[in-house]
């Protein structure tokens, strides 16, 4: 079981075209650049701020970039996992599997060069500069610190329903309406935690509004994650059940992405 699965996912990750840099379709490439703009900018408008890093803005580009590759292997020119005898049941529940597994790498490889770059980084300085290491930081500074649990668990929900609801729309076969989707499922998102982040309170720390740490310490934040919960989890389940409806109805001939 596990061994066919392990397979299965091979099938799905060599099914995926490489990236044409040198392709010709300029609006195809505006498109993409216009649309990677726009996150960006709501990007940091909505989770950075001083205390921001980011570790508050990256993990929002993992399911991105994998929703991007599913796409771009469910409807490339040599689909290898079509060609097995498998349920469409089956390949469905392995794409979403691969979302997730495509999550993790991205997210152990960036882990692995940053903590390259920073470990080189900090060496160098400290040839250069080694009695700064020495100091001890500020007083204040060390106690200046809130639990951020719960605007660390709200970021995982919102990921989770990413992921599920972005890959159930990748199964659109109509491309025009895929493209519709996504860029509804953005708006309304972004207008949602753009709404919620109107509503926090102002971080003690800076005086302004820290996306993770003024949801930490709003006073219904605890019911504000329920509801995110229950929401993430039918709307993970729906998400599977929508894709596998559309991909049985999927026409093999469908290419475009």
């Amino acid at each position: 079981m596990l061994k066919k699965l392990i397979t299965f996912q091979k099938l799905l990750i060599n099914s995926m075209p490489p990236i044409n840099i040198n392709s010709k379709n300029t609006s195809e490439k505006m498109r993409y650049g216009l649309g990677a703009f726009a996150m960006f900018l709501m990007n940091m408008l909505i989770f950075t701020g001083n205390t921001s890093s980011s570790n508050d803005v990256t993990p929002i580009l993992f399911p991105v970039i994998s929703i991007w590759m599913i796409n771009r292997m469910l409807y490339s020119d040599q689909r290898l996992f079509e060609t097995v005898p498998v349920s469409r049941k089956y390949t469905v529940l392995n794409v979403f599997l691969l979302s997730i597994i495509l999550i993790f790498i991205l997210y152990i490889a960036v882990s692995i060069v940053g903590s390259a770059f920073v470990g080189i980084l900090f060496g160098f300085l400290y040839l250069v500069y080694p009695q700064g290491f020495s100091q001890s930081p500020p007083e204040p500074a060390v106690h200046q610190i809130i639990n951020t649990t719960k605007g660390n668990m709200l970021m995982l929900y919102i990921l989770v329903i990413v992921i599920f609801a972005g890959v159930a729309i990748t199964f659109i076969k109509n491309k025009k309406l895929r493209l519709t989707s996504f860029a509804g499922f953005a708006i309304i998102g972004y207008g949602l935690l753009f709404f919620l982040k109107l509503t926090m309170p102002i971080s003690p720390i800076t005086g302004k509004v820290e996306f993770l740490e003024s949801f930490s310490i709003m006073p219904h934040a605890g019911t504000i994650l329920l509801f995110v919960a229950i929401a993430t989890i039918i709307i993970s389940i729906t998400s599977v059940l929508i894709g596998y409806k559309l991909y049985v109805g999927k026409s093999n001939s469908s290419k475009c992405y």
